[in-house]
């Protein structure tokens, strides 16, 4: 009798999944545990100098059904306004392979799930809230010595942003969103917005 219901439950499973259509792509947003850090941007210039960068990650995995799409694209938008692409305001890592910043999607369909971190390198915060977080996790670098390009790890944005009401807080102000763009494979372009979940 057993083993009747267990037919007869993969038979009703292997139904419903055969009438519903795949998704080219399925996107999820994921607490991440990578780590943010304190950055000497090029935007931190003389009328900054009250002000440092604060890098934080978002992490997303994609599920992309590849005989269905055939280009993927992300934009990046804070309070409405598009990002630049990989140069100033962010980057996207594999999230196997950090050593360097990715710039197309589409080579990495091979892997499924694929996730990729997506470092905001725009936020700024005062020096004196970043001495305060430097000081908190007795960090002992020093703003003063940093260099345009140089980092100060903190802490992992999970970790931060539960322990940090006041950076959740300033981050939840703005409307942050990812757009992905997908072009499938019979030319169709469909976008989907990801709000971010701080």
């Amino acid at each position: 009798m057993k083993r009747i219901n267990l037919i007869l439950y993969f038979l009703v499973y292997t139904l419903l999944n055969s009438c519903t259509p795949n998704e080219p792509i399925k996107i999820k947003q994921i607490e991440s545990d990578e780590m943010v850090t304190i950055f000497k941007n090029v935007k931190n210039g003389p009328d900054q100098n009250d002000s440092i960068s604060l890098t934080v990650p978002i992490e997303f995995r994609l599920i992309v059904n590849e005989s269905k799409v055939k280009g993927l694209s992300l934009y990046y938008f804070v309070d409405k306004k598009l990002l630049s692409d990989h140069l100033f305001d962010y980057q996207v890592y594999n999230k196997n392979n950090k050593r360097k910043p990715i710039y197309s999607l589409e080579p990495y369909f091979e892997y499924n799930p694929l996730n990729i971190i997506i470092k905001e390198r725009n936020h700024l915060i005062s020096k004196d809230d970043a001495n305060i977080l430097l000081k908190k996790y007795n960090i002992k670098q020093s703003l003063n010595n940093l260099k345009i390009g140089d980092t100060i790890k903190l802490i992992p944005f999970n970790q931060l942003i539960k322990e940090n009401k006041k950076i959740l807080e300033e981050l939840n102000k703005i409307d942050d969103s990812i757009f992905f763009r997908i072009t499938l494979n019979k030319g169709e372009v469909s976008v989907i917005k990801q709000k971010i979940n701080w």
